[in-house]
C-alpha cells in the first residue's frame, strides 16, 4: 500500500511520540518531581554512641538500633528498595537498592551494621531485589535484565556478580517476586510488561518459560499453597491494570501452576481505585492487603489499606479498610508474625497487630524517617523487610539511606541492662544476683522480693 507524505509524516511523529514516551516514562513521575538532596549529616549506631546521642525521630514502640546514611555508600543520590539474607550460619544482612547499585550490609549486630560491598548496577530510580538459596536477583527501570549476585561467600566479606539475565525481551523491570517454594521467579513491569516467568533449577542461569501480558503488573507476590481446597497451586496476586497500570487498575489473581496454561481466576478492583500498587497475604492466606499508591492524592483521602478477603480466588472483594489517620501515602508492606510492617513514604514505619480481627489491623508502633510533614510526597521510607529470624527489621529511606530497627524493649522488665534487647547478658544478670533478697532491683523479674528460678525462667521464656 502506498503512503502519501503528509500520512508518512503524520505516521514518523507518533512513532517519534511514542519512541519517546517509552524511553522517558519515568520523567514526569512523581517520585521523580518530589525528589529531593540526599541527608548528608551523621549517621548512628546504637553499640557505638550513648542514649544522648541518639537521632530524634518521632516514634512509638520502635528502637532505632542504626542509621547508615547514603554518604556511606558512596556517590550514590538516593535509596529505593530492600530486602534481606539470611546465610547458612545464621548471621544476617540487609541488601538495599541504591541509585547506581546493589549494596550488602551485615546487620547481625544490628547497633553496628557493616558494609560488606556495594555492586555497581545500571542507573535508576527504581531497582527492586529478592533471594533464592544463597543467591540475590537485583532488576531495575534502568535496563540490565537480572542481576545474579552469589552470596555463598557473604560471610568471609565476598560478593560476587555470578550472571546477568537478559532474556526475556526489554531489559527494564520494576519489581522481582520469587516463589521460594516452587523455585520461580517472576519479573513485574519494566516498559509495559506483565509477568515474565524463570525457573530457578540452575539459580545462577534462570530460564524464561513463561509470561503472561494481558495487563501491566506493577508488583506481585506469588505463593505455593500447601494445604486447603488449592493445595498444590501456585497463584500469583498481581497489582495489574491496562496502559500501564492506570486503566482498570486492581487485584488480578492468576493460577501460574502450568506455566503452559496460565488461568486467570479474578480481577478485583477495589472501590475508588486510582494506582493498585503492592499488597501482602496474610499468613493464613484468607486476605490480601493491598496498596493503592496515589489515592492519597488524587481523592485527598487519609494513608489508606485495602482489606480484600480471597478465601475464594475467583471472587476476590473488599472487606474493610484501615488507616493511620495521616496523609503521606502508603507504599510496600509485608506480613510477619501477627504483624503488618507498612512503609508509607513521610510518615515513615508503621506497625499494625492483625491477631485480634485481621480485617480491622490496629496500629502498634511506628518509626518516622521523615519529621517535616506527612503530606502525600513521594519522599521517606520507600520500603521495610520485617523478616530476619531475630527480630531485626530493616527499611530504606530514599534520602536517607539504610534503617535497622528492633521492636521496643527498652524499658521493660526482662530488659535488665537497658541494651533494647533481651538476651543472653540479661539472664547473666539475674545469675549474678541468684537468690539474693531484693527490693526494686532489675534482676528481681517477677518482683517478689528475691531473684530465684522464676526470675531465671522469665527471662529465658521472653528470649524464647
Amino acid at each position: 500500500m502506498k503512503i502519501s507524505g503528509s500520512r508518512f509524516i503524520t505516521l514518523l511523529v507518533l512513532v517519534m511520540i511514542w519512541a519517546t514516551t517509552a524511553a522517558f516514562a519515568h520523567q514526569d513521575d512523581p517520585k521523580v518531581l518530589d525528589r529531593q538532596p540526599r541527608y548528608e549529616g551523621p549517621g548512628y549506631r546504637f553499640d557505638l554512641a550513648n542514649k544522648t546521642g541518639e537521632p530524634e525521630f518521632p516514634s512509638s514502640g520502635i528502637q532505632l538500633m542504626a542509621w547508615l546514611t547514603l554518604p556511606e555508600f558512596g556517590g550514590h543520590s538516593s535509596a529505593n528498595d530492600c530486602w534481606g539474607y539470611t546465610s547458612g550460619s545464621g548471621r544476617e544482612y540487609a541488601i538495599i537498592g541504591l541509585r547506581g547499585g546493589t549494596a550488602f550490609v551485615e546487620v547481625s549486630q544490628p547497633g553496628n551494621p557493616q558494609i560488606v560491598d556495594v555492586l555497581s548496577g545500571p542507573s535508576s530510580s527504581w531497582r527492586d531485589i529478592k533471594t533464592y538459596r544463597h543467591y540475590a536477583y537485583a532488576v531495575s527501570e534502568g535496563g540490565g535484565g537480572i542481576q545474579v549476585f552469589d552470596l555463598e561467600q557473604i560471610d568471609a566479606g565476598t560478593v560476587t556478580l555470578a550472571a546477568t539475565i537478559t532474556e526475556g525481551g526489554n531489559t527494564a523491570t520494576h519489581n522481582v517476586a520469587i516463589d521460594e517454594a516452587s523455585g520461580f521467579l517472576y519479573r513485574t513491569g519494566g516498559s509495559g510488561n506483565g509477568l515474565r516467568i524463570y525457573d530457578l533449577t540452575d539459580p545462577v542461569n534462570p530460564d524464561l518459560v513463561a509470561s503472561w501480558d494481558d495487563k501491566y503488573v506493577h508488583d506481585a507476590q506469588i505463593v505455593t499453597y500447601t494445604e486447603g481446597p488449592y493445595a498444590g497451586r501456585q497463584i500469583a496476586f498481581a497489582c495489574a491494570g491496562f496502559n500501564g497500570g492506570w486503566v482498570n487498575t486492581g487485584l488480578s489473581i492468576i493460577d501460574v501452576t502450568d506455566k503452559s496454561n496460565l488461568q486467570v481466576l479474578a480481577h478485583y478492583e477495589f472501590p475508588n481505585p486510582v494506582y493498585s500498587h503492592q499488597g501482602w497475604l496474610s499468613e493464613d492466606k484468607q486476605l490480601f492487603y493491598l496498596n493503592d499508591e496515589l489515592d492519597e492524592q488524587d481523592l485527598n483521602v487519609q494513608t489508606t489499606t485495602h482489606v480484600i478477603d480471597v478465601s475464594d480466588l475467583s471472587d476476590p472483594v473488599q472487606v474493610s479498610t484501615f488507616t493511620t489517620g495521616s496523609s503521606a501515602i502508603d507504599h510496600n508492606l509485608y506480613v510477619h508474625d501477627g504483624r503488618i510492617f507498612e512503609a508509607n513514604y513521610r510518615s515513615g514505619l508503621r506497625v499494625f497487630s492483625n491477631t485480634e480481627d485481621p480485617r480491622n489491623p490496629v496500629e502498634v508502633a511506628f518509626f518516622d524517617t521523615y519529621p517535616d510533614s506527612d503530606s502525600a510526597n513521594f519522599n521517606g521510607l520507600w520500603s521495610v523487610y520485617p523478616f530476619f529470624p531475630s527480630g531485626t527489621i530493616i527499611g530504606s529511606d530514599i534520602e536517607r539511606g539504610l534503617f535497622v530497627w528492633r521492636l521496643e524493649e527498652c524499658g521493660t522488665r526482662y530488659d535488665l541492662n537497658e541494651d533494647c534487647k533481651v538476651d543472653k547478658s540479661d539472664l547473666e544478670l539475674v545469675v549474678s544476683e541468684w537468690n539474693q533478697f531484693c527490693t526494686d532491683c532489675n534482676q528481681d523479674a517477677d518482683e517478689d522480693g528475691r531473684v530465684t528460678i522464676q526470675d531465671m525462667a522469665m527471662i529465658i521464656n521472653n528470649i524464647l
